[in-house]
C-alpha cells in the first residue's frame, strides 16, 4: 500500500486502534469497518469490538480502563436509541476520540422518507422479502 506523506508518519509506526461499539453484537458496524480497513491492507489497523453496550457509564468505564492516548484511536458505533447515541458521542467528543455514528443518519433519512418513527429495536434486521406496508 502506498503511504501518504504526512510529516514522515505522524503516528510513529503505531497501528491505529478502531473500537466498534454496539448495543447488540456489533456485526453491522464491524462489517463496515472491515470493508473500510480492507482499503488499506492487512495489519493497517487493529479492530476491537465492544458489544452489548447499554449505557454511557459502560463506555466511560471502558475507556477509563482501556484508552491509550498515545495510540491513534477512533470509534465506529451503532446504537438504536438516539439518546444513548448522543450521550456516547458527547463522551467520546469530550475525550477527543473521533467517532462515527453508522446507524443514526440512515435511520433519520428513512424516517423522513417513510414518515414513520423508528422502532429503536436493538439488533433489528430488515427482511427484504416481507410485504411492503
Amino acid at each position: 500500500m502506498a503511504k501518504l506523506d504526512l510529516d514522515d508518519d505522524i503516528f510513529g509506526g503505531v497501528i491505529p486502534l478502531i473500537y466498534v461499539l454496539s448495543d447488540s453484537r456489533g456485526e453491522t458496524a464491524n462489517a463496515v469497518v472491515m470493508a473500510a480497513a480492507a482499503q488499506f491492507g492487512d495489519g493497517s489497523v487493529e479492530i476491537v469490538r465492544v458489544p452489548n453496550v447499554k449505557s454511557v457509564d459502560e463506555v466511560r468505564a471502558f475507556f477509563d480502563e482501556n484508552y491509550d492516548e498515545s495510540r491513534p484511536t477512533a470509534v465506529f458505533h451503532t446504537f438504536a436509541n438516539g439518546i444513548l447515541r448522543r450521550e456516547i458521542r458527547r463522551e467520546l467528543d469530550g475525550r477527543g476520540i473521533p467517532s462515527i455514528d453508522l446507524l443514526g443518519p440512515a435511520v433519520t433519512i428513512l424516517s423522513t422518507l417513510t414518515g414513520e418513527e423508528p422502532s429503536h429495536a436493538i439488533g433489528a434486521t430488515f427482511n427484504p422479502d416481507a410485504e411492503a406496508k
